[in-house]
């Protein structure tokens, strides 16, 4: 199989419902596994994992076994399972009913064609506690920290108004255009249609310029739109075999026990075959790469034209940390922003973070200014560097698409981490920390003895990371990777805590003291032993060591 599987909002809208049926009121482990295939897991009672595989040679959802299942802490329950009218967008609803974590989140899937993704947002903050693939999209952040913001909905026309409106509309709509262009109207106005089943809900009208045949085409469209006439189908359609609610006309259609089921039998399909697969597909999947690799270079290129029109930001935001500085006495506890009497003698809004003191955000400021001012500074040589790789990318294109594949394209599309690492490390180099990642899937690296401590701090840790100490014992340095401005998620933030009591001499207490701060807090005072450090600033959380979650974060 060389596609995936296409989402539209009916199938979407019929999957919800049959994963509302299957989950709703289940246990559940309160956050899932987001794993580098582009695969998101969900454990569940019963031993079942609600399984998404989001790669986009995939593209399928499965409920499958999960030996793993009983041994993780199924303490959150399913209490919603949702999908937006006329949308590509799955939203889990998930209550944790631990009295001391407890608290509500999302997981949410989108479905938008070849940018599939999943996240968990904070329910209340509706920020983004984790992501599957962290970037920018669309002019949305996706990225942990980031306000999540759904993608743009589809405005299109629902049936919730009278049908006597609804009618007319539909009339006027695709009675005005060609019989040919209809499917493309249909598409463009008129919600939970797409181009896998425009034309099975035109039938006739696709193909004459008949009234009648208009009426029934919106008869079909009412029931389609409305949710009456939905099943579970297997369609073999051109690009493969698709999971779908309705039979579509043209197409060899097999009623399915469920769409759950049919994913199934794609997924087996697809694993049946994989030598056939790779041999008839590896010049499109190898043109697709490269064509991606340019879409990439082109939006790098847009982005940096964007910037372009931000040219003296550093000045602004090193003016508003100045002005700040001048009035650390003003800002109230918690508020978004402060509004300050300029040097000029105008009125000057500034914004804070409520987590953070009046310093702290005027250093916040200071850093912007300075990135900010890095980035200015490079801005010729970053666009020439951009428009070089993009026509590098854009030749390779052309070459392949004339059955010449360049020398250099197969080496250049290898992941560039795994390039790097081999670079960094000479073989059989030992990393001075070990690996962990939190539930919500943020990296905690924890140092390996005294020595090991100092390396892992001050080579191996961003000045933007959460560095952990237990209080006043011996122990291991803990980072937590964290770049995003105020505190990280609070349940990640506690769980690389239980490892930095874990990990010290206060292992067997009941309660440890936990030190946290920024790693541009910590200082290693002159002449100090191996793993001495000082803290410019810091806060304390209270933790109970537990060797459970130290085993259930670690990476094998």
């Amino acid at each position: 199989m060389s596609n995936p599987i296409r989402y539209c909002p009916l199938l979407v809208r019929a999957l919800a419902a049959e994963l509302r049926a299957a989950l709703q009121g289940r246990q559940a482990l309160a956050f899932p596994r987001f794993d580098r295939d582009l695969s998101c897991t969900l454990p569940l009672d019963g031993g079942q994992a609600l399984r998404w595989d989001l790669h986009p040679r995939r593209g399928w959802v499965q409920l499958v076994a999960d030996e793993d299942a009983a041994k993780g802490d199924l303490s959150a329950r399913i209490v919603r399972v949702s999908s937006p009218p006329d949308e590509r967008l799955i939203r889990l609803d998930i209550h944790e009913a631990n009295r001391f974590r407890g608290g509500r989140r999302a997981l949410v899937i989108e479905l938008h064609t070849n940018q599939w993704n999943a996240l968990v947002v904070d329910a209340d903050a509706r920020r983004i506690v984790s992501v599957l693939r962290a970037r920018d999209a669309g002019g949305r952040s996706l990225k942990p920290g980031a306000e999540y913001r759904p993608p743009e909905p589809a405005r299109r026309v629902l049936p919730d108004r009278p049908r006597e409106a609804l009618v007319a509309e539909w009339m006027d709509a695709l009675g005005a255009v060609p019989p040919a262009e209809r499917p493309r109207a249909l598409v463009a106005r008129f919600a939970y249609t797409s181009p896998l089943n425009a034309a099975a809900l035109l039938g006739d009208a696709a193909r004459g310029d008949d009234s009648e045949a208009l009426g029934e085409a919106f008869e079909r469209w009412w029931a389609v739109a409305d949710g009456d006439e939905e099943g579970a189908f297997l369609v073999r359609t051109p690009a493969g075999p698709q999971p779908y609610p309705l039979a579509l006309e043209g197409m060899e259609s097999v009623r399915a026990r469920s769409l759950l089921a049919a994913m199934d039998e794609v997924a087996a399909s697809a694993a049946a075959e994989p030598e056939a697969a790779s041999e008839t597909s590896a010049e499109p999947d190898l043109l697709d790469r490269v064509k991606r690799k340019l879409a990439g270079a082109e939006r790098r290129i847009e982005r940096l034209r964007a910037e372009a029109s931000m040219m003296g930001e550093a000045d602004r935001l090193r003016g508003l940390g100045d002005l700040l500085l001048a009035h650390l006495d003003w800002p109230e506890p918690g508020e978004p922003s402060v509004i300050l009497p300029g040097f000029a003698g105008d009125e000057v809004e500034v914004p804070l973070d409520p987590a953070l003191r009046p310093h702290e955000n005027a250093e916040r400021l200071y850093e912007q200014a300075r990135r900010r001012g890095r980035a200015e500074a490079r801005f010729p040589e970053l666009m020439a560097e951009a428009e070089v790789e993009r026509d590098r990318w854009r030749a390779a294109a052309a070459a392949i698409e004339r059955g010449e594949t360049p020398d250099w394209v197969e080496s250049a599309l290898r992941r560039p981490e795994s390039r790097a690492a081999k670079a960094s490390e000479p073989e059989g180099a030992r990393l001075p920390y070990k690996m962990y990642r939190t539930s919500g899937g943020l990296e905690v690296r924890v140092g390996r003895s005294s020595k090991h401590n100092d390396r892992l701090t001050f080579g191996h840790a961003a000045p933007g990371d959460v560095w952990l100490h237990a209080r006043s014992v011996p122990g291991s340095h803990v980072v937590l990777r964290w770049s995003e401005p105020g505190a990280p998620p609070a349940r990640d933030l506690e769980e690389a805590a239980v490892l930095a009591a874990w990990y010290s001499k206060a292992r067997s207490s009941g309660t440890v003291a936990v030190d946290w701060t920024r790693r541009r807090y910590v200082r290693k005072p002159r002449g100090a032993p191996p793993g001495r450090v000082s803290l410019i600033q810091a806060k304390t959380i209270f933790v109970e060591p537990d060797a459970a979650v130290e085993e259930r974060l670690r990476v094998t």
